[in-house]
C-alpha cells in the first residue's frame, strides 16, 4: 500500500513536470503565446500537480516556488479574460 502510494505521487510530479515542460516548449518553440489560455492552462495544471508532490516530499522551497509560478499564471490567465471582456 505505502508502495502504491509513493507510485501514485511520483505521477502526479511526472505529470507537473510535463505539462509545465511542454508549456516552456510550445512557447519556444513559437506554437503558442505566453499570453495564450493554452500556455497559462497547462502551467497552472503543471505547478498545481507539482505543489501536491511537493507538499507529499515536505520539499518547502519547493511548493512554494510552484505557488508563486501558480499565483503569476492566474493572475495572467484573470487579465486575459479581462481584456477580452
Amino acid at each position: 500500500m505505502v508502495s502504491q502510494r509513493k507510485h501514485v505521487w511520483e505521477g502526479i510530479g511526472w505529470v507537473g513536470a510535463l505539462f509545465s515542460l511542454l508549456a516552456f516548449s510550445l512557447n519556444s518553440l513559437g506554437a503558442v503565446s505566453s499570453q495564450s489560455v493554452e500556455y497559462l492552462g497547462m502551467n497552472i495544471v503543471g505547478c498545481f500537480f507539482m505543489i501536491l508532490y511537493a507538499v507529499s516530499k515536505k520539499a518547502h522551497a519547493s511548493w512554494v516556488l510552484n505557488a508563486i509560478f501558480l499565483l503569476v499564471a492566474v493572475f495572467a490567465l484573470v487579465r486575459v479574460y479581462m481584456m477580452q471582456l
